[in-house]
This record gives C-alpha cells, structure tokens and sequence, in this order.
C-alpha cells in the first residue's frame, strides 16, 4: 500500500469517528459542554411510552433528559419499581446564590412540593415524557434503598394512573353485577306494569266519567238552588218594603205617643215643684180633705153611739 492510499485511509476512518461523535453528541443527548446533574425518580407504576432520550420538562420547559431506566424489586415490601434516572441541565435552572449546591437547591424544592410524573407527550406514537411541576398536596416517598446515592425526586401518579386507580377501587365486577341485577328488577317492574296498568286505565276511566257526572248533578242543583234563592231574595224585598210601611207608620203612632207622654210628665213636674201654684191649691184640698174626713169619722162614731140621731138629730 503506497503512501498516498494510506493517507487516504487514515483520513476516512478520521472522518467516520468525527461523524459517529457528532451522532452521538447531536442524537444521543449527550451535552460534553454543558454542566449536567443526574437525579432519580422512581415510579411505583407503569411508566409506559417512556425511553431513554425522553425529554424532562418544567411546566413545558426542557431542562434535561432520561438517561437509563431500570426495573428493581423490594424483597422487603415484595413490590416492583421503576428507578429512572434523568440528566438535568443545570443551565437552563438558575441556582440562587443562598444554596450551598445542586443538591442543596433540589432538596429546597422537593420541600415546597417539587415532584415527578409520567406525561403523554403525543397520543399518536405514544411517547410519554417526566413532568416536573409543584404541587403541595403530594405526599412524598422515598426509597432511599434503591437511589444509589442519587438525589431522589418523589413521583406523583399522573391524571391517567389517578383515573386507573379510582376504577380500580371501583369494583367494576360488583358494579357490573349490581347493574345487571337493576336492569333485571327493571324489566320485571315493567312487566307488571303491563299487567296491572290497564285496568288500573280502565278504573281511572270509569271514576273519571262518574267524576264528570256528579260535577254535572251538583252544577244542577247549584243553579236550581241559585233559582230558588233569587226568588226568595225577590219575596223577601216585598215583603221588608210592605213592612217597611207598618212600621213608618208604627214609628209616627210612637212619636207622637211620646210626645204626648213627654207633655204629661212635663204636668206632673210642674204639679209636683215646690213653688207651683197649683201644688199650693193641691195641698190646701188635700188638707180640707182630710178635715172633711176627721169629721166624717167622728159623725159616724157618734151615729154607731147613738142611731137616733139621724131621726132626732142633736139635742141642745
């Protein structure tokens, strides 16, 4: 081989190295300029559509990417996990001067309710990514067994495993069979109401039509009532104003009876005041009265004495 061929050859396996590193740097996700920080989240549950490569976003921010993910047993809790460990880029996070490091400024975060989960990131291919987001109500969890040193950010089930569990918890077997068991007492109940409400139709029918008759009788009777009430009205007039007249008349005989009377009273006051002339002439007869009377009496005792004195009279 001369000189010039393996120069050549020399310069296209150069070339194919610098192509492979630039595939690797541009594809691969690997940043050999930029300061990386690796941290772990571990999934309790399916973390399906996610791959190496997968993008980590901060409410739709791309500040790192998964680099590897695993699948680890706990004998102790005999439970499954998935530890996926993600590449932050700590360029695109800016870090306060009050933290002492990167883990100093995560474990400030974790605390106000940073945490992970599982996101769709396209429904069509089915691709899935890790979204970071704060949220205070997520209890955290975990597992320091299985972090390998890392710093661990705690998961939160996502929208989609939420719903999964709630119907999980639902019992849909029970669920299912309890609707069946409703869809059965459903057409039982409507095969009697086939039965009974046909005559139950005709009943109301009937009851509506004698209904209809007694409203007719009553409106009858109403109005003959009505007839004889009018007419009782109309006789009871006449018979006020025929009244009317006897005691218009009655009312005068009275009046004038009641000035008679006032008059007869007005007499006998004056008869009987103290300083009326004739109460002095009454009194004067009255006196005379009953000395004519004394005399009459002492006559007649003198005549029952002696009866001759009415033959012979007094001797003197």
């Amino acid at each position: 081989m001369t000189h010039y061929q393996q120069s050549t050859t020399g310069a296209f396996v150069l070339g194919g190295f610098v192509l492979a590193l630039c595939a690797i740097i541009f594809l691969g996700n690997v940043h050999l300029f930029s300061s990386q920080k690796k941290a772990i989240v571990i999934f309790p549950d399916s973390v399906s559509g996610l791959g190496v490569g997968s993008s980590v976003t901060f409410r739709g921010v791309r500040v790192g990417s998964v680099s590897s993910i695993k699948l680890r047993y706990d004998q102790e809790e005999h439970k499954a996990y998935i530890p996926v460990t993600i590449t932050l880029d700590t360029k695109k996070i800016q870090i306060e001067p009050i933290y002492k490091d990167f883990n100093d400024f995560m474990e400030a975060m974790v605390k106000n309710g940073l945490c992970a989960e599982i996101s769709t990131e396209s429904f069509v291919t089915g691709s899935s990514n890790i979204y970071l987001n704060f949220n205070k109500k997520n209890i955290p969890v975990f597992h320091p067994k299985l972090t390998n040193e890392l710093f661990e950010i705690p998961a939160r089930p996502s929208a989609i495993q939420q719903i999964k569990s709630e119907l999980m918890n639902l019992h849909l077997e029970k669920l299912s069979e309890h609707l069946d068991l409703t869809i059965q007492k459903i057409g039982e109940l409507s095969d009697q109401l086939n039965q009974k409400l046909p005559p139950l139709i005709d009943s109301v029918q009937k009851t509506s039509e004698r209904t209809q008759q007694l409203i007719t009788t009553i409106n009858q009777n109403i109005n003959s009532v009505s007839t004889n009430l009018n007419t009782l009205l109309l006789n009871s007039n006449k018979q006020i104003q025929n009244r009317n007249r006897e005691l218009h008349q009655i009312l005068i005989s009275t009046q004038q009876v009641i000035k008679h009377t006032s008059a007869v009273m007005q007499n006998m006051k004056n008869l009987t005041s103290e300083r009326s002339i004739e109460r002095n002439n009454l009194t004067i007869i009255l006196n005379n009265l009953a000395s004519a009377s004394s005399s009459l009496r002492g006559f007649a005792k003198d005549i029952e004495r002696n009866p001759n004195l009415l033959l012979m009279g007094r001797r003197k």
